[in-house]
């Protein structure tokens, strides 16, 4: 029988990978829910390994969790599982952890209607939720904006995504992320893609 939850790892080239996965899966063992699997993909592209662990799934509900990032407390599934209800796509509240042992700046997700020119308000992919079946998957030509580029069509096919005001995720940042790794100019071009493939 599948399990409930598949949690997927995409993982790519970042320094100290092997603290951040350690960290994350200690967050996972750590779960009063159990029927969940883990899907880990091999080193490569963000969009291309996110892709392939969704096809992969096997559970009812596909959570993401990037490589840097961790479920924030013990019920962290729970939650999730309780509050899914029919909804094709949930995101959850963020705490972000810089590295220094302290967690910061509290996020509650909420749908914008310009998110795909640049004004996410729901945060990393690593807040999303989806049902496998019927799940859409990210635009490999994308590296920054790919998530608001899959919420806007989150939106356009099912509507707004059901939201839990728990902060259910942390997100670590660090000098690795891609947000500090692509020029201003990069994400201008991918949000010029978004923007034109919307219109």
């Amino acid at each position: 029988m599948a399990a409930k939850i598949s949690i997927i790892i995409p993982i790519h080239q970042m320094k100290n990978g092997d603290f951040f996965l350690w960290r994350n899966i200690q967050s996972i063992m750590m779960q009063s829910f159990k029927d969940y699997e883990v899907i880990i993909t091999q080193d490569g592209l963000m969009a291309e390994n996110t892709n392939a662990a969704m096809r992969k799934a096997q559970g009812e509900i596909i959570k993401i969790l990037y490589l840097d990032d961790y479920l924030a407390h013990r019920d962290s599934l729970q939650v999730i599982v309780d509050n899914m209800g029919d909804s094709m796509w949930l995101a959850t509240g963020c705490l972000h952890d810089n590295g220094d042992g302290k967690l910061f700046n509290p996020h509650l997700p909420s749908y914008s209607q310009d998110i795909h020119k640049g004004n996410n308000t729901i945060g990393s992919p690593s807040v999303l939720v989806l049902r496998r079946e019927g799940c859409l998957y990210f635009d490999t030509k994308l590296s920054f904006a790919l998530d608001c580029d899959l919420y806007h069509r989150y939106y356009k096919a099912y509507g707004l995504p059901a939201t839990i005001n728990d902060l259910n995720v942390v997100i670590g940042l660090h000098d690795g992320q891609t947000t500090n790794l692509m020029s201003n100019q990069e994400k201008i071009e991918e949000f010029k893609y978004v923007t034109k493939k919307h219109e």
